[in-house]
């Protein structure tokens, strides 16, 4: 067993308790046994020597990490031969305290769902046990609210670390939010960077058609994972639900128009990856949109949620960020990096400042064929 591997996985342990938690021996041995396959002596040993450097401390018989052994357990966050939902939860405590107003203000007010992560007991190193948690099985339901900093970061403490909040405000029958959620099928996905860049020439039309053609102030976030999105606010709502499900399948249908005015130009950038059409706004099943982009309107409904703004993506651990249109088409991943993020935090505020916008000729639109223009 590597001595300085063992020690590793006791800081990292450590590092994930809220400050100044204090740590039982047995819990220490159990989890640290179980991650790193030491034995109890080799991990007492190790325990002794991380104390007298100063890295951990000990408080009526029981343990706890100082400052410099977390400094020190930071190095470990990307170490793939660590505990992945530990590395998770540590990077999640040294981000959102540093995010937590940028983050706020899409939060509050409203329920919101969390992520929770745990070791998956079989593979702790490599594998994730995530819990979705909506709102709490209990007449009346008791829903997540998370008001203020101080209750986001207590629900870091109990290993939350995505925010996925509701679109709409408690008892509110329309969204506060129109979000286009912009995802490729699988095919594309598939495609490496060609694939991506793909996905990223869709966001960039779906915000021109917003932009010139309704005139409407569009904003882009990254999902987190390969995707983004296009969130609009506006200065009246469009109706109930379904108004909002209708302006995204409208939003699609001049999306594709304005595509197809490109096909031959696509084709010869992506090759096969180009389909007639190359975008929908029906949630069919994945096999029958693997060559597709889904302009995908299903967060517009009733308790409906979508991942928040500089949220933690808990399969990837990339932030979903704000992103300028003109950045977009360098983006790479690594501009997720939730430690890029806060590098570039003072430059990207503005980012997402969703200024409401006009709808009536949106609304015309969704009015044409239908009574929902009407409604309202």
């Amino acid at each position: 067993m590597n001595k300085n591997r063992v020690a590793d996985h006791i800081l990292l342990l450590l590092a994930i308790k809220p400050p100044g938690k204090l740590v039982e021996l047995d819990h220490i041995l159990d989890k640290v046994k179980r991650n790193s396959g030491a034995s109890r002596e080799e991990i007492f040993s190790n325990l002794k020597d991380l104390i007298s450097q100063g890295l951990v401390g000990v408080k009526n018989d029981m343990y706890f990490i100082t400052d410099s052994g977390r400094d020190k357990a930071w190095n470990l966050v990307y170490d793939p031969d660590m505990v992945l939902s530990y590395r998770l939860v540590l990077l999640a405590r040294h981000y959102y305290p540093k995010i937590c107003e940028l983050i706020l203000p899409f939060l509050k007010d409203r329920p919101v769902s969390v992520v929770k992560v745990f070791s998956d007991e079989r593979d702790p190193i490599h594998k994730i046990k995530p819990i979705f948690s909506r709102y709490r099985k209990m007449k009346p339901r008791s829903y997540n609210f998370v008001n203020s900093c101080e209750e986001l970061l207590k629900y870091v403490d109990i290993h939350a670390i995505d925010f996925i909040p509701y679109v709409h405000k408690l008892r509110q029958n329309y969204p506060d939010w129109l979000v286009i959620d912009i995802d490729a099928g699988d095919e594309i996905k598939n495609a490496g960077q060609s694939g991506f860049a793909l996905i990223k020439e869709v966001v960039k039309e779906t915000y021109i058609v917003a932009r010139d053609q309704l005139h409407l102030n569009p904003y882009i976030k990254f999902s987190g994972s390969r995707g983004f999105q296009i969130w609009i606010t506006f200065t009246q709502k469009l109706g109930g639900f379904d108004a909002y499900r209708k302006a995204i399948s409208v939003i699609r249908d001049l999306v594709e128009d304005a595509l197809k005015g490109r096909y031959d130009e696509l084709k010869e950038k992506y090759g096969t990856l180009i389909s007639d059409p190359l975008t929908t706004s029906t949630v069919a099943k994945k096999e029958k949109r693997r060559k597709q982009i889904l302009l995908d309107p299903s967060s517009m409904k009733e308790e409906g949620d979508v991942r928040a703004p500089w949220s933690i993506h808990h399969k990837t651990g990339l932030v979903s960020v704000p992103v300028y249109f003109s950045d977009l088409e360098n983006f790479t991943l690594d501009f997720a990096r939730a430690e890029i993020v806060l590098e570039r935090r003072a430059q990207l505020k503005d980012a997402f400042k969703l200024e409401p916008s006009d709808p009536s000729k949106l609304m015309k639109l969704i009015g044409k064929g239908s009574l929902l223009y009407f409604i309202e």
